[in-house]
């Protein structure tokens, strides 16, 4: 009998997640989603888009907040289809892989904290895990005729205010330029990491690579109508591997990228120092 209990319990601690993640399925926007709990986000993802169309941190803040409609409407769907995480395929028979609201994916649970998205065309995948603080997606083949980018698309803590928000890279920070994207002011460096915050938000977002590249990054604010930054509406349009000329440039198949958030407010040097200590510990 004390054999039976012991392989019950051996049993029953197998069976216990790695971490404190929940993985559930409904339906957002009208297609099926995976829900995933964690101690610091929830995430919405997308099945056959691929990416995530929502990511809500504990006070309830949507930094995503993807909508149908309009749809892919200039400069009006920055405030609706536009948003989504990593949005990693452009301009190729894929096109939408990666991004919410597309029909280009399937994706599986594997366990209770990882799933795999693999294109329809079975040229791209790459495969979630979710952890209590932090979330990566490791890329694990592209086509090779095609190059891609990791974009985040969606309002700072859930709403475009773009003169209360700021942002910091491993460059420095923190920086509260608002560059118009409408009218053509975007920023373009190199980064490893980038950061982005609200001043009425005792969170940040960070988005990072594990392996720095010499691709050329963008930054800027997109506005839903005519009056760019001081539209009602919009998101931030950021990009690793996002030139100029909107093309995509990353071609490493086997890079990781980490999301995630950290429960604090960055007001100065110091308080980016402390952002970039606690980003680099994860990355290690």
């Amino acid at each position: 009998m004390k054999h039976c209990l012991t392989a019950t319990f051996i049993f029953l601690t197998l069976a216990i997640p790695v971490s404190g993640t929940e993985i559930s399925e409904e339906d957002f926007a009208g297609v099926p989603h995976f829900i995933i709990k964690t101690k610091k986000a929830t995430y919405y993802l997308d099945k056959e888009g691929g990416g995530l169309s929502r990511m809500i941190d504990i006070y309830g803040n949507d930094w995503i907040s993807f909508r149908r409609e309009p749809w892919n409407t200039y400069p009006e769907s920055a405030a609706a289809s536009f948003r989504g995480m990593p949005n990693f395929v452009s301009g190729s028979d894929d096109g939408g892989a990666g991004h919410p609201g597309y029909n280009k994916c399937y994706s599986f649970k594997v366990n209770e904290h990882t799933i795999l998205t693999i294109s329809k065309s079975g040229k791209w995948q790459w495969r979630w895990r979710f952890f209590d603080n932090y979330a990566t997606i490791t890329m694990e083949k592209i086509d090779h005729a095609h190059k891609y980018w990791f974009l985040y698309e969606g309002p700072i803590a859930g709403e475009f205010k773009p003169a209360h928000q700021y942002w910091g890279t491993n460059l420095g920070g923190p920086r509260r330029d608002i560059n118009d994207f409408y009218k053509g002011d975007k920023i373009f460096a190199n980064w490893h990491w980038i950061y982005f915050g609200d001043d009425r938000v005792k969170q940040i977002l960070f988005v990072a690579m594990e392996k720095p590249d010499r691709q050329i990054d963008e930054l800027g604010f997109l506005g839903n109508s005519t009056l760019g930054i001081d539209s009602e509406d919009g998101m931030v349009v950021f990009g690793f591997g996002r030139q100029s000329n909107a093309q995509p440039q990353l071609t490493d198949p086997k890079n990781i990228f980490y999301i995630g958030f950290l429960k604090r407010r960055v007001k100065n040097i110091n308080g980016h120092e402390s952002a970039a200590k606690d980003i680099m510990n994860i990355l290690k």
